[in-house]
This record gives structure tokens, C-alpha cells and sequence, in this order.
């Protein structure tokens, strides 16, 4: 697969976030929580920066695609993930 191509796969689920985030504000797609759907989007875009950044840095130094896609998307995830903990745990100390 031409490396061009694999840029613009990694980079898909970001170019995606404007769309997510329209859907969401003007009521196309509803999650049940109100105007606070909007507020799913910034997980979303955090693993989808993530996601692109570890897959372009993966592309360059030309991994296989399925490669760079298992280890990028792992990658994100634990990366989100343990945000999520640190935050949750954060919250027991009354750390704001």
C-alpha cells in the first residue's frame, strides 16, 4: 500500500471528529444524555490524535499496515485508558 494512502488512513478517524461532532449537535445522532453528548467527542478526538500521531511515526519507519494499525490503536487506547484511571483515582483525593 503507497505510503500516501496509509498517511491518509491513519489521519481517517481524526477527519472524522467534525463529522461526529455535527451529528451530535444537531440532534442526528443521539447517545440519550442531551447537549452532553457533545462531550463523547473529546475522548474521541484525544484517541484519534493519539492514534494518528503513533501511526504516522510507525509509517515512516515503514512498518506493515497491520502492523501500525494493532499497535497504534493499542497504543491509543491505553494511553485514553490511563488517563481515564489517573482521573478517577484523582477524584478520591479531591484533586480537581
Amino acid at each position: 500500500m503507497p505510503r500516501p494512502l496509509q498517511v491518509l488512513l491513519a489521519l481517517l478517524p481524526l477527519l472524522l471528529s467534525p463529522v461526529l461532532f455535527f451529528a451530535l449537535a444537531e440532534g442526528y445522532l443521539n447517545l440519550g444524555g442531551g447537549e452532553k453528548d457533545i462531550v463523547f467527542v473529546l475522548p474521541w478526538l484525544l484517541w484519534s490524535l493519539l492514534f494518528a500521531v503513533s501511526a504516522i511515526v510507525m509509517i515512516v519507519r515503514r512498518r506493515g499496515v497491520t502492523h501500525w494499525i494493532l499497535r497504534s490503536g493499542l497504543l491509543a487506547t491505553g494511553i485514553l485508558f490511563g488517563i481515564w484511571l489517573a482521573a478517577y483515582f484523582g477524584s478520591f483525593l479531591g484533586i480537581a
